[in-house]
């Protein structure tokens, strides 16, 4: 199984199928959901917090992680019951397309108005499993 959201999964069948698939983002940007698949990022001073593609990304064994921290700042209203975080290829204002999203280990947890959310490098992984043998 993997965290792909169905944009993905669809870009990849558009691959196989067609040969085509969009041009891959320079940035993505880090959002996070609530048990009710609430997007909360916005109740953050930092709203989806931009990361480069790429360079603050790693790959690991079965998928990829954040190799920077990522730091949504101070909530501006007490946030509750986060699950989910995911990976978008715009801002919270334009939208975009959801890339990947999976439930945080720790969830649901909240975080107090004037408190900040922050990940350090490799907290967030997403995975991209393959069916070869290791």
């Amino acid at each position: 199984m993997s965290d792909f959201s169905v944009y993905t999964a669809g870009q990849f069948a558009d691959w196989m199928s067609q040969g085509t698939i969009a041009t891959a983002p320079a940035n993505l940007y880090v959002g996070v959901h609530d048990d009710t698949g609430t997007e909360r990022s916005g109740d953050f001073a930092n709203d989806r917090v931009s990361t480069t593609a790429g360079t603050d990304w790693t790959i690991v064994s079965t998928g990829f992680e954040s190799a920077v921290q990522v730091d949504f700042g101070d909530a501006s209203v007490d946030v509750n019951n986060l699950q989910d975080v995911a990976l978008y290829d715009d801002t919270l204002a334009n939208g975009g397309n959801e890339i990947a999203r999976y439930p945080m280990s720790s969830a649901p947890f909240s975080v107090s108005s004037g408190t900040a959310l922050t990940f350090s490098a490799g907290d967030i992984s997403f995975d991209v499993q393959d069916n070869s043998e290791t």
